[in-house]
């Protein structure tokens, strides 16, 4: 039954009370949605922090498995490696960001393997006229790697006789190269050390990436303030709403 004034007609809810009731549900949709953006952030935040924990390897590193890179050509090019060349100095400077490791060993009887990292257009400066294959799409799982084929018919110099390298290790057996990632457009170039057409390698990529604990770490401390915010939100909705509940309507005597 409606609330009924002196007149003798149905009274209005106050102003104040309706717009309390529509605050505090307000505060409880509200509280809800942080809540649940909470818990999103704090299973990011644990995923994070796992995969650091169980995918890197004694050293440190996340790497790939070992597989095989071939070309009949004089090199394997990585496509151009774009690393923040918009972005601020300080941001990308060297071994900031990232290490990179690259491991392999040639397949070929006798053949030492050449690795080397260098800037892009020095490293194509120093291919130019040869033939050689560029990878242009490459997939881990499964294994899968597509090339771009560039031609020639001049053979270049031993690798390491240049002094452009950012970055290089020959020799036979398993040669390992470490590289701090810097601001710049840089190359891998996968050779056999003598120069010699024919390259058949068994390769592994690795990164250190020292940021991604303390992203995991930001992530669940930015988590469990959400879900502090979100239940002070709910508190607050449920707990307006109780107060403002009206008393029971009395109704005027005939």
């Amino acid at each position: 039954m409606e609330p009924i004034n002196s007149t003798g007609k149905p009274e209005e809810p106050s102003a104040s009370v309706t717009g309390m009731s529509g605050g505090r549900i307000a505060l409880f949709v509200a509280g809800s949605l942080v809540t649940l953006l909470a818990l999103a952030v704090l299973a990011g935040g644990a995923a994070i922090l796992a995969f650091n924990h169980t995918e890197r390897d004694s050293t440190g590193f996340f790497a790939s498995a070992n597989e095989i890179y071939a070309t009949d050509g004089y090199a394997i090019v990585s496509d151009e490696l774009d690393v923040g060349t918009d972005g601020p100095d300080w941001l990308f400077e060297e071994g900031r960001l990232a290490t990179l490791r690259l491991r392999g060993a040639s397949q070929g009887a006798g053949r030492e393997l050449f690795i080397g990292i260098a800037p892009t257009a020095q490293a194509r400066d120093y291919l130019a006229g040869t033939s050689y294959a560029t990878v242009s799409d490459l997939d881990f799982d499964p294994f899968q790697v597509t090339y771009r084929s560039s031609s020639g018919t001049s053979a270049p110099g031993e690798p390491g006789d240049e002094s452009f390298w950012s970055a290089s290790e020959q020799g036979s057996g398993t040669q390992s190269l470490e590289w701090d990632v810097a601001k710049g457009n840089w190359s891998v170039v996968v050779m056999n050390a003598d120069a010699s057409a024919g390259v058949d390698a068994s390769l592994s990529v690795g990164a250190k990436v020292g940021f991604v604990f303390w992203v995991g770490i930001g992530l669940m401390i930015g988590g469990a303030l959400l879900l502090l915010g979100g239940a002070a939100l709910i508190y607050l909705g449920v707990r307006g709403r109780a107060r403002a509940r009206p008393s029971p309507a009395v109704s005027a005597t005939a």
